[in-house]
């Protein structure tokens, strides 16, 4: 579902948490699904750009939080993610890195009653970066992937996956690596990379650079999936990739509905 910049602007502007989300679904008569996705987006790039000055403030909050401030306090206050936030603060109570992943999967073994208490809360009200939230948008992808893997096996289109290619010790590669070429609008397709993502001008520029470029300089031409739609004034074409959404896949209408309806929500 292409959307022109305006539009996405206005919504882009307009959300902030998942309230906004569900009222201009209904406003834009725009899948919840796609807005979520954009949400994410915005958190996660906005929590980029804010990371170090949060943490430039780290001994700051700390001791607001041992004058008895909680971690969710702490994160609504510098409108910083609560996950992050409790990571700040188990990093001042000398807990490694290392260590407080593990936590965070262990939260019964934090011994501080008060801190176990706080980090409970503060993973279970963040959607963005609390491992479940990270677990729910790793199967969003899988969720995608599956279905680009169905599409090619019902055509019986012999393709290697990224895990077999890497598992030969190749380095990068997409998703899909297809064993000949196929024709798709005037193109010769011979990889496709499947991202459960929006594709707005951030995020493309990212994956240009970082992937898509190569794949095509390596591969050939190719086909970029972005499941819950993208920019209609994204350039594509002439780097060595279409750009494609969920419409593509038109005869798979439940398991694009099955990945349009998993919210990482709570």
């Amino acid at each position: 579902m292409r959307m022109d910049l305006q539009t996405y602007q206005k919504i882009y502007s307009s959300l902030h948490n998942f309230g906004d989300v569900f009222r201009l679904s209904e406003e834009y008569s725009r899948p919840a699904g796609m807005l979520a996705t954009i949400l994410n987006q915005k958190i996660v790039k906005m929590t980029r750009f804010k990371h170090r000055r949060v943490y430039s403030r780290e001994k700051e909050l700390f001791m607001k939080w041992k004058q008895g401030r909680s971690i969710l306090e702490l994160a609504e206050y510098t409108y910083f993610p609560p996950t992050l936030m409790a990571s700040l603060i188990l990093k001042n109570c000398d807990f490694s890195r290392k260590s407080i992943n593990w936590l965070f999967k262990h939260l019964d073994c934090i011994e501080n009653r008060r801190l176990r208490k706080e980090v409970r809360k503060a993973l279970n009200a963040d959607y963005f970066f609390s491992p479940r939230a990270h677990e729910m948008q790793c199967r969003k992808g899988e969720m995608g992937e599956e279905i680009v893997r169905k599409w090619l096996d019902d055509r019986e289109i012999a393709y290697c996956t990224e895990a077999e290619i890497r598992a030969k010790g190749d380095g990068k590669t997409p998703d899909f690596v297809l064993s000949n070429p196929i024709f798709i609008e005037d193109h010769m397709v011979s990889w496709i990379e499947s991202k459960a993502l929006f594709g707005d001008d951030f995020e493309h520029k990212h994956y240009a650079k970082k992937q898509f470029r190569e794949y095509a300089d390596i591969f050939g031409e190719g086909m970029v999936v972005y499941w819950y739609g993208f920019l209609e004034d994204l350039s594509s074409e002439d780097e060595g990739y279409l750009i494609k959404d969920y419409r593509f896949f038109e005869g798979y209408q439940e398991q694009t509905d099955e990945l349009f309806n998993y919210l990482v929500y709570w």
